[in-house]
């Protein structure tokens, strides 16, 4: 397995549910307290490497943005996601199945 190879999240998993806001496409992540989402065009920046990224947490008044750190761990679908300070560890979530 090269370089390359290691950094790039498993595609094989196609089934993820779409939600559509504002014309904008995202996944529902699941396993954590509240509705938090992530664009699916940022999903390719996903590694094996742990990577700051924007989740979106959908409130009465609308969408907020969490930065939050991510990363995935090779031939799974699961991520890890971490409120990006120290104290917080990474929980497993993974997205919402169609």
């Amino acid at each position: 397995m090269s370089h390359v190879e290691l950094n790039i999240v498993n595609d094989n998993i196609v089934d993820y549910k779409l939600h559509i806001f504002n014309n904008i496409a995202y996944y529902r992540v699941m396993g954590m307290r509240d509705s938090y989402y992530l664009k699916v065009s940022d999903y390719a920046n996903i590694t094996l490497k742990q990577n700051l990224i924007i989740l979106y947490k959908e409130t009465i008044k609308g969408f907020i943005t969490i930065n939050s750190y991510i990363k995935s761990i090779e031939c799974s679908d699961i991520l890890f996601i971490a409120a990006p300070t120290v104290e917080n560890r990474f929980k497993m979530c993974d997205l919402e199945k169609a």
